[in-house]
């Protein structure tokens, strides 16, 4: 893997682990100093009394120095761990790059040309499943491994390719392609989940608007994708659902069945 692809993928990496917040000193501070202040107040008195203020004093700084410097030490381990990592736009850039690699591969399997007019496919892109997840600066929730399902919509038939991308090394982990005539194809089918629940840096969050999309033939077939379609209204959330292009992919495939059936029959013949 080329280095600059290395640093890529530690940057999305470090996208789905939470950057930690600075710690507060304050408290290791006061001790430090009281504890300053005793022991210069303990060796400016002779005696007993000042032994044990020193003893004290020492005691207490030194307390206070540890605690410092633990408390610092497991925040630089965890800054560095989760630091630096990819902006939303480098996230959203990459992924672009990986789903543009993707159509050609796609098209090279399928065997597909470039010029023919259904070259350019519709695609749903969804969360993979048990994928890791992240929320952005600008609140919108982006996942490592993507479910991605692409449509050729032919004259005759349909052909899909379908894949696990991992935006962390750009590699799709398992693909896999179908073809079927539109006359085989029986029913489209689009069902609705309330909640997906994940987990985002640790954190269990409710996130609603999943729905998984399902295509069956007569040959026992069937192909589906989850994706998230926004519907809600509630201005209350602290996140936003990923940009998604399902439903105008759904609604081309639909047409073109009702095209083909209005134009060949019930049968295709």
């Amino acid at each position: 893997m080329e280095k600059n692809n290395v640093r890529r993928e530690e940057l999305v990496k470090k996208y789905f682990i939470k950057t930690p917040e600075k710690p507060k000193y304050l408290g290791n501070q006061v001790l430090m100093g009281l504890g300053a202040i005793l022991l210069v107040y303990g060796l400016t008195n002779r005696g007993v009394g000042g032994f044990i203020t020193d003893i004290a004093g020492l005691a207490l700084l030194l307390k206070g120095f540890l605690n410092f410097s633990k408390k610092k030490s497991r925040y630089e381990e965890k800054f560095a761990a989760a630091e630096p990592k990819a902006s939303d736009q480098q996230m959203d850039q990459w992924l672009k790059e990986y789903r543009d690699n993707i159509v050609k591969e796609a098209r090279a399997r399928l065997d597909i040309d470039e010029e023919d007019t259904s070259a350019n496919p519709w695609m749903i892109d969804g969360p993979a499943k048990d994928t890791k997840w992240g929320k952005g600066i600008d609140k919108v929730l982006r996942f490592g491994q993507h479910d991605i399902l692409l449509f050729f919509l032919t004259q005759h038939h349909v052909a899909t390719f379908q894949c696990i991308l991992d935006l962390a090394t750009g590699l799709t982990l398992l693909d896999q392609t179908k073809e079927f005539p539109y006359k085989d194809i029986t029913n489209l089918e689009i069902a609705t989940q309330n909640n997906e629940v994940t987990y985002i840096y640790g954190k269990k969050v409710d996130v609603y608007g999943k729905q998984t999309f399902s295509l069956f033939t007569s040959g026992a077939n069937r192909i589906s994708v989850n994706y998230f379609f926004e519907k809600s209204t509630d201005s209350s959330r602290d996140y936003i659902l990923p940009p998604s292009d399902a439903d105008n992919t759904i609604r081309a495939v639909r047409k073109r069945l009702k095209e083909y059936k209005d134009r060949f029959g019930a049968s295709g013949n």
